[in-house]
């Protein structure tokens, strides 16, 4: 039923990719290597069922022609298309790795994200909750295993557990393995979205100590930074991450 319903929400969004290019091509005659010419061959690939051809096509159209919004809406349709048919099949293949072992945690982990991508969440929250327990499971028998309390703290972060999420990363912190850099900038994107910035300046401050050459880390502090009105340490950390090569 799922692969049915799957199939629909694909074939309607190739429906409506059509009328809307459609649209493009009734006032104007096909002339080569025009925005025009471009979204006519798209719209006879699509029909042909070459979604990636006709995506090229539409996106050469859209190089000719930016600011048209009905060629914009119809390359995002596609896109989403191919976002579905790809997870899709994703599904599919980690469904077959959970039948032949129930306690793979890494299929339990990529089921959630396919799920996700297809827009069921409570089934994809409930593939998140068993990482949880097979985590747990695992920190049970080695509780001083980094990789798996980093492993919980991402997956606590990506169900909005967030208190959880910096309880992990501090086990990390403490494990003092070779994750304590990236538990510690993790634990500062936690606290910023907590609303606790002094205590993600200090993670931040934990981080750079570890890699003071990573642009991003100086760019994240000046963040908080100017958050918290310290305007002129805001600056001097932004010109430090421009300084080592960090766009923004």
């Amino acid at each position: 039923m799922n692969g049915k319903s799957s199939k629909m929400r694909a074939w309607t969004g190739i429906a409506l990719v059509l009328a809307i290019l459609s649209m493009l091509c009734m006032a104007s005659t096909a002339q080569e290597k025009t925005a025009s010419y471009w979204a006519v061959q798209g719209d006879d690939l699509l029909r042909k069922g070459s979604i990636n051809e006709a995506l090229e096509a539409y996106e050469k159209s859209l190089q000719l022609d930016s600011e048209n919004e009905s060629l914009l809406l119809g390359v995002a349709t596609m896109h989403h298309i191919l976002q579905v048919q790809a997870a899709t099949k994703a599904l599919g293949i980690v469904e077959k790795k959970l039948e032949k072992n129930p306690q793979d945690m890494n299929a339990w982990s990529s089921r959630g994200v396919a799920l996700t991508n297809l827009g069921r969440d409570d089934e994809a929250l409930k593939s998140r909750e068993k990482v949880l327990e097979l985590l747990d499971q695992s920190l049970e028998k080695d509780p001083t295993n980094s990789t798996s309390w980093m492993a919980k703290a991402e997956i606590l972060a990506g169900m909005d557990r967030l208190d959880e999420a910096v309880q992990a990363c501090d086990k990390v912190i403490e494990i003092n393995s070779s994750l304590v850099g990236y538990a510690a900038e993790t634990k500062g994107y936690l606290l910023e979205g907590l609303g606790r910035n002094e205590d993600a300046l200090q993670a931040y401050d934990m981080a750079i100590e570890l890699n003071p050459e990573k642009g991003g880390l100086w760019y994240s502090k000046g963040g908080v930074l100017k958050t918290l009105g310290r305007n002129s340490e805001a600056d001097e950390a932004f010109a430090k991450a421009k300084d080592l090569g960090y766009q923004f």
